[in-house]
């Protein structure tokens, strides 16, 4: 069925373009499967999380990555975080020794250094906005975890400055898909080919350093480096290393910054969950960092964490285009359409979560979570194409969550009103918050 509301030649695009997740979201009313036009160009987007999982994992096979990936692709390079097929798989395979369980606990203490650094500068009472201070955070934390716990702060900074030309660009460019359109003199295309140009000179500069040295450093780009393909025992050019470091970062700076945001802002508006956060915190830590060993004893926390994704995902505007003509949930889709796929169908649909709007996180205690469906939470994608850093990108928010939870409350600025804003990511406009310095109790403590 084809959405209502379509204009001539324009199609849905104006309604696609002045509030996309909601326009996505008010599509269920009109079916599982509902055509919509952006511009001239039929889209197919899925509604039932039944199907989304269908297109996802069960039937991927008849599926690609679809235009925004084209984007990413020109953007960024022919990497793993947009690529199709056997290439896809292969690179997979070189990246995944580098996100192991055992290899990702290695970046723990890194990751600790850069939050704790991050919340020492605040001042008690002080004003800060979290999503820049996360967004910093995120991005050092990306960066010596790459390169080295060593790695000067001005680099991450740089690199900061190109993720945010690229996410431009690509934003920009998928609704004018033209090359003419790439090719012209435009700011948003010439400050993306200058910033590209420094970051390709950063990265060049790192490995060509660590080839010249050949040990393993314990960072990312140890791991990468030694990486081998089974069957040809060849590892990654400096090239192909270039495009994954860059789609590492596009991927791993701005979304777990957006997700801890967002995480803060729901903690700050309940005081009981932020007090079973910090009991939790004295009880398992009692003032030191998160270990390897911590992790699934940090369990609400954890809950607090899927809690976020859930209502919050990270990508939650997923693009794919048939490879063939199929049929899907009774719906006949044509050869080389694109069909649009959002993880808010399923984590705001009321038949799955009651109250779906309300932030619970007890909904992720293991006796609830166990009786929900397989597709019910994929904050990160799911399949084939599933997020490579999703246990590197939950570990991350842990950690942050007991750092700054032991030294910190942080208290909503009154009367500051946030919204969603639906970009690459469904980031906040601004989350304003006052921070509170606490003092941490112990168990015996709490028990005297």
């Amino acid at each position: 069925m084809e959405a209502p509301g379509g204009l001539p030649l324009l199609g849905h695009l104006p309604r696609m373009v002045r509030a996309p997740h909601e326009y996505i979201q008010s599509l269920r009313a009109h079916g599982d499967i509902v055509r919509i036009r952006v511009g001239t160009s039929p889209v197919y987007v899925v509604t039932s999380p039944e199907l989304i999982h269908q297109v996802l994992v069960a039937r991927s096979d008849g599926f690609e990555r679809g235009r925004v990936f084209d984007k990413a692709t020109a953007a960024i390079g022919k990497g793993v975080i947009v690529t199709n097929g056997d290439f896809h798989l292969r690179q997979r395979r070189l990246l995944q020794p580098g996100f192991q369980r055992a290899r990702i606990h290695g970046y723990m203490e890194t990751i600790h250094r850069q939050v704790d650094t991050q919340a020492a500068r605040w001042t008690p009472g002080g004003r800060i906005s979290l999503r820049e201070e996360m967004h910093r955070f995120t991005l050092n934390a990306v960066t010596r975890t790459l390169f080295g716990a060593n790695t000067e702060e001005g680099i991450a900074t740089e690199i900061g400055d190109y993720i945010d030309a690229a996410n431009a660009w690509v934003s920009h460019h998928t609704l004018l898909s033209s090359e003419f359109f790439e090719r012209l003199p435009t700011p948003v295309n010439r400050a993306f080919v200058r910033k590209k140009a420094r970051f390709d000179e950063l990265i060049g500069a790192f490995i060509d350093a660590r080839r010249a040295d050949e040990r393993d450093h314990g960072d990312l780009l140890s791991a990468l480096l030694a990486a081998q393909d089974a069957e040809t025992g060849k590892g990654m050019s400096d090239e192909q290393l270039r495009i994954e470091i860059a789609g590492l970062f596009v991927a791993g700076s701005e979304t777990t910054a957006t997700a801890l945001s967002w995480l803060f802002h729901e903690v700050g508006k309940d005081p009981q969950v932020e007090a079973r956060i910090q009991a939790e915190v004295d009880s398992v830590l009692g003032g030191r960092p998160v270990t390897a060993d911590d992790l699934p004893r940090l369990q609400y926390i954890q809950c607090v964490v899927s809690e976020t994704l859930r209502l919050y995902p990270i990508a939650w505007l997923l693009m794919r285009r048939t490879l063939r003509d199929l049929e899907l949930g009774g719906y006949h889709l044509p050869a080389g359409v694109e069909v649009l796929v959002s993880p808010i169908m399923s984590h705001r649909n009321p038949r799955i979560y009651p109250e779906p709007m309300r932030f619970d996180p007890d909904r992720w205690l293991p006796e609830r979570a166990r009786e929900l469906p397989r597709y019910a939470l994929l904050p990160f994608g799911d399949g084939k194409h599933k997020c490579i850093g999703d246990m590197f990108a939950r570990t991350e928010m842990v950690i942050a969550v007991a750092a700054i939870a032991a030294r910190w409350r942080l208290v909503p600025v009154p009367g500051h009103r946030v919204w969603e804003v639906p970009r690459s990511v469904l980031r906040p406009n601004q989350v304003l918050m006052t921070t509170v310095p606490r003092t941490p109790h112990t168990p015996q403590e709490t028990q005297s």
